[in-house]
């Protein structure tokens, strides 16, 4: 039987994206992988070319996904309620899916940013990743390794509170088992983390170069071609671990438990459906 997905997609890809779900609709930049707008100044042109293909993305994403998520939470409620597997294992790949179409949608926009970026915009921009490569490290590969897996065990128990509410003894020991089985799992998130950025440094190198567009498709859109050995063996491994551990969590969840998790999933069902398309929004499906 597989296994059950559901709170596992909740709590780990939900919970940054839904909490903020009113600005995340009237903000869409937040999906653009990463956020150029927080690495490099654009120019007062850049901006305004932006701007309005920050609105088609918008209108898109409203009018042609936020239905679609509305009707995957409805089920997700009706998988936890039920404690279906097999319907919970159907979320997550539906999901994946919605994450696959986003990437799609924004690629040309993009690529279309990227290639007009000027020299010093690019040194910026690299600049910038560096900086927050560093910060990342200092934060989770300067810890000895007992630190870095007490910190995943308290992270992830913070990310769980607010579906769960304070996690009883059997809840955070089986937490503390999964955060120990990561091992070093932060080295080599870092080290798939830097593969992916050197392959965007060499396509910034040619971004205005014939191949550039090739390139940037893949980057965005088939990122696992670009895992490295490491990350790719251990994925399905650490995946599988989350799954088994949010099945251990609801097995060990009690009446109260199981009754905030559902009640967040209904504050998020309304909260999307507090969203309303503005007029002109409504786009066809492409």
């Amino acid at each position: 039987m597989r296994k059950p997905l559901l709170l596992l997609l909740a709590i780990t890809l939900l919970l940054g994206a839904c909490s903020r779900v009113g600005l995340a609709y009237r903000n869409l930049d937040w999906l653009i992988p990463w956020k150029l707008g927080d690495y490099v100044v654009l120019t007062s042109e850049q901006s305004a070319w932006l701007k309005p293909q920050l609105q088609e993305h918008l209108a898109w994403h409203c009018s042609v996904e936020l239905p679609r998520y509305l009707d995957w939470l409805q089920r997700s409620q009706q998988a936890l309620s039920s404690r279906d597997s097999e319907l919970m294992a159907d979320q997550l790949s539906e999901f994946e899916q919605a994450m696959q179409r986003i990437a799609v949608e924004i690629t040309p926009s993009t690529i279309e940013l990227l290639r007009g970026l000027s020299p010093r915009q690019v040194e910026q921009l690299l600049a910038s990743l560096d900086e927050q490569n560093a910060k990342l490290r200092e934060e989770f590969l300067e810890p000895p390794l007992p630190e870095q897996i007490s910190r995943r065990a308290e992270r992830m128990e913070e990310r769980l509170q607010p579906w769960f509410g304070n996690l009883n003894t059997e809840q955070r020991e089986r937490v503390q088992r999964w955060a120990e089985g990561l091992g070093e799992q932060n080295q080599v998130w870092m080290d798939n983390r830097l593969a992916w950025q050197q392959a965007l440094r060499e396509a910034l190198e040619v971004r205005r170069g014939d191949d550039f567009a090739d390139r940037m498709t893949a980057l965005l859109q088939q990122r696992e071609r670009f895992y490295t050995s490491a990350y790719q063996a251990s994925y399905e491994k650490n995946r599988q671990a989350m799954a088994a551990m949010i099945v251990d969590l609801v097995a060990l969840a009690d009446s109260r438990q199981m009754a905030r998790a559902d009640k967040r999933l209904q504050s998020l069902h309304s909260d999307l459906a507090a969203q309303q398309c503005q007029a002109g929004e409504s786009v066809v499906s492409r």
